[in-house]
């Protein structure tokens, strides 16, 4: 066999895989028309074309499955690749310039945003009642308070930021500003666009990157 075809047999989905996405896919559109509790694991079987017992062997629970939908959400496909390891995030982190990694990081989070911020919204209203839930939501949270933290910290490092800008006032304040709680409350209260969403994160980005920070333990001391 050539080594073309074997590309092609690498990368083709398997059946399984192909299942999986038509699940996701299926119970990410119930769940966001109507709610979780509104959604049965039968409901999502029934519009992904597969069996009960299908969902079952996947998913032990319809919080499992939610959790699956809001994973996917996050990194764009079913590929088990984590975030971290995705082409545009290399960029953020690792391009020359400070309007490159900008760019690359407020448009890659306005996507991310966009495909999260509804799954998520669901997700978060069973928070209280699904443990499971509950749990990746605050690993979540973390999670992103570290990625936040090394991306302001690479900037740092490769002298692209201002050099009076306080690290540890603006990683968190950035981190505020940064969760999809925040992006739901402008999309949804506010009527922004995606397009509003990355042009208004870029602007305040950059602000952060070139100004002294006038607030910080430093000023406070």
């Amino acid at each position: 066999m050539s080594a073309d075809v074997n590309d092609l047999a690498v990368s083709a989905p398997s059946r399984a895989e192909r299942t999986e996405q038509k699940i996701v896919a299926a119970a990410r559109d119930l769940f966001v028309e109507r709610g979780y509790q509104g959604t049965t694991l039968s409901d999502v079987a029934a519009a992904a074309g597969v069996s009960d017992r299908t969902i079952y062997v996947r998913f032990a629970s319809k919080a499992e499955l939610m959790k699956r939908v809001v994973d996917v959400a996050v990194v764009g496909d079913t590929a088990h690749v984590p975030l971290a390891d995705r082409d545009w995030v290399a960029v953020l982190m690792n391009a020359p310039t400070l309007e490159e990694r900008l760019t690359a990081e407020s448009t890659g989070v306005a996507d991310l945003m966009h495909r999260v911020a509804p799954v998520q919204a669901v997700a978060m209203q069973a928070e209280g009642e699904e443990p499971l839930l509950a749990a990746a939501a605050q690993a979540a949270r973390i999670d992103t308070m570290k990625q936040g933290g090394a991306f302001w910290r690479k900037l740092y490092a490769d002298g692209l930021l201002h050099p009076e800008v306080d690290l540890d006032w603006v990683i968190p304040t950035v981190a505020l500003l940064a969760n999809s709680e925040t992006y739901i409350h402008m999309t949804r209260t506010l009527g922004w666009t995606m397009e509003d969403y990355r042009s208004w994160r870029y602007r305040t980005w950059l602000h952060f990157a070139t100004t002294p920070s006038a607030v910080g333990r430093s000023a406070q001391s």
